[in-house]
């Protein structure tokens, strides 16, 4: 019983050994040499066995997670996220190959670098193995492929994605992604409305910048973004930020940061937005204390990790002296049957509705005192715009000063003097105008 029990445990032993360890690495050098005692006249002997060595030869293996299926709109590409294991027990670069069947052909399918693993490539270099791959490590990397313009919407793809090891070509390892062709989402990002009358909207970036926001060193500003899909498929967005317009590189000034938020306030990195629907994000921008006073064009990105489909939007953030920085803010709203007051509440929103001829638009422009020290005569001017004339229906106003306005029914500008403005202070002048 006693020698039953010891052979029993020394088993479990041996075989819970067997499981914790990698595969011996290649190279190792396995010694082995015998002893024998043993007794004659002389007394108690040893003896010893030459040594044998077994050298450990490379085997090669990988593993490649399963693959997944997405939807995507004919004429534009997918993106598939894919890594490579090397559990062989030594080096080895495995090559990259693909192909693809199904009821329609995928072209140009490109393999690209994606050291983080996010979904997307880290550059625009094409690669076509992993490079040399210590044992136990992982490549990750994209497929991305282009959908035929005339797909049909219900048509599928299957596309293997292969990787084979350089040392022993007999070994591979494969993930499959489907993809089925179908209305496909659309983006257009905008800045402070949704639509297509929002600053920003239309395909592709701006030669100005749509909005400038003016801070200190050190100050966070924030720009509000909507993502507008107008496409028929629901997607998720990667948000970026950059000084290069064409995001060939995504870099900021040193020491600057760029955070984006959701609606709700949480940090975010992308948003999922349905058809024909739009997501406000908040894009906050601190640049670092120390900066020197200019202007920095900025550029915001909104871009799938399924498809690629993109839209980029230009904005401006100007820094300030910190002794004297004043911020500008004018809103408006519809007053439909011009009785000097707002139908709805004050934004910075395109008027698309009711502002017909006829009507009036009430206008509220706040000045604040962002600096550190008192500015001294302060004056707030708006002009009249074109195809308007003053209202008085709700006479020009300012908290504080005096204000001086047109004659009712003429054209010209509103002027509040303020005077002094404290460090935080501010200055609601507001008035309103007729449609002709």
């Amino acid at each position: 019983m006693k020698t039953h029990l010891k052979l029993v445990a020394a088993a479990a032993l041996l075989a819970t050994a067997n499981g914790a360890y990698a595969a011996t690495a290649a190279g190792t050098q396995i010694t082995n040499q015998a002893t024998a005692t043993y007794n004659d006249s002389t007394g108690t002997k040893t003896v010893q066995s030459n040594t044998v060595i077994t050298t450990v030869q490379q085997v090669a293996s990988l593993t490649m997670p399963a693959g997944t299926a997405k939807s995507a709109g004919a004429g534009t590409s997918v993106t598939y996220a894919h890594s490579v294991t090397n559990t062989g027990n030594g080096s080895d670069t495995f090559a990259l190959s693909q192909t693809n069947t199904g009821t329609l052909n995928m072209t140009g399918v490109v393999f690209y670098a994606d050291a983080n693993g996010d979904g997307v490539a880290d550059n625009a270099i094409p690669i076509t193995s992993t490079g040399p791959l210590a044992a136990g490590a992982t490549f990750r990397f994209v497929a991305v492929a282009a959908l035929p313009a005339g797909a049909a919407n219900g048509t599928t793809n299957v596309l293997t994605v292969r990787a084979t090891s350089g040392f022993n070509g007999a070994v591979t390892a494969a993930s499959i992604d489907t993809t089925t062709v179908s209305a496909g989402a659309v983006i257009d990002l905008t800045a402070n409305s949704a639509g297509a009358g929002a600053p920003g909207a239309g395909p592709g970036v701006e030669a100005a910048a749509v909005e400038t926001k003016t801070t200190t060193a050190g100050t966070m500003t924030s720009f509000v973004l909507f993502l507008n899909n107008t496409g028929g498929s629901p997607d998720t967005f990667n948000l970026q930020a950059s000084t290069d317009g064409t995001f060939g590189t995504q870099i900021l000034p040193t020491g600057w940061t760029v955070v984006f938020k959701d609606a709700n306030g949480a940090v975010i990195t992308n948003a999922t937005v349905a058809a024909g629907a739009n997501v406000r994000v908040t894009a906050e921008v601190t640049p670092p204390a120390g900066t020197a006073p200019g202007t920095t064009d900025l550029y915001f990105r909104a871009i799938s990790g399924t498809t690629g489909v993109a839209d980029r939007i230009h904005e401006a953030v100007t820094v300030a002296a910190a002794d004297s920085l004043v911020e500008l803010v004018k809103t408006q709203a519809l007053d439909a049957n011009c009785d000097g007051t707002a139908d709805t509440a004050f934004s910075n929103a395109p008027i698309t509705a009711g502002a017909v001829p006829g009507a009036c638009i009430r206008y509220q422009i706040v000045g604040t005192n962002k600096g550190v020290t008192v500015i001294n005569s302060m004056v707030m001017t708006d002009t009249i715009p074109a195809n308007t004339t003053y209202h008085a229906g709700a006479p020009a106003n300012t908290l504080l000063g005096s204000i001086l306005a047109p004659a009712a029914g003429l054209v010209g500008s509103v002027s509040a003097t303020v005077g002094n403005l404290a460090p935080g202070q501010s200055n609601t002048m507001a008035f309103g105008v007729k449609i002709d």
